[in-house]
């Protein structure tokens, strides 16, 4: 179970294109990393010393990391005028992260359909105050994928 771009051979035009295709891939990283974990992996406490309460298993991570997509794709959302939507989703092991992880990267890419070849004047004219800070359509798609690439090499520490 991949995301869209990792199964076709074309890859999108723009540079919205090439963010979202950015996207997928470092979630196609992560997935590869957790889809045929066993529920003991995926569940296990590996860190119950720290304060983080979204960083103690895989589980908690995968949770917080789809949960901060869904946050990304809605603020993206906004910054092209279109109505925030917040799904609900409940993950019990790897395959249903996989799954739900899959499922964000579909809502993000649709909601971006059409614009995928923004000009740089369109994607500063974007540029608002967000809970990240001032951010535009851009730096909240850089955001979301090294939040992704972050939480992987977490997870691989995990692991190893």
């Amino acid at each position: 179970m991949y995301p869209l771009t990792m199964n076709k051979k074309n890859l999108r035009n723009g540079s919205i294109g090439a963010l979202m295709d950015e996207y997928e891939r470092a979630a196609s990283e992560l997935i590869l990393l957790i889809d045929n974990l066993p529920d003991d992996k995926f569940s296990k406490i590996y860190d119950p010393n720290t304060t983080d309460e979204h960083c103690r298993s895989i589980k908690s991570i995968m949770n917080h990391v789809i949960d901060a997509a869904y946050r990304y794709a809605n603020q993206i959302r906004i910054f092209l005028a279109l109505v925030p939507v917040k799904p609900e989703f409940k993950i019990d092991n790897a395959k249903d992260s996989a799954r739900v992880l899959n499922k964000v990267l579909t809502f993000t890419a649709n909601s971006v359909e059409g614009f995928w070849n923004l000009s740089e004047d369109q994607i500063l004219a974007t540029r608002q105050n967000t809970k990240w800070g001032f951010y535009d359509i851009e730096m909240m798609f850089e955001h979301a994928i090294v939040h992704v690439l972050r939480h992987r090499r977490q997870i691989e520490k995990f692991l190893s």
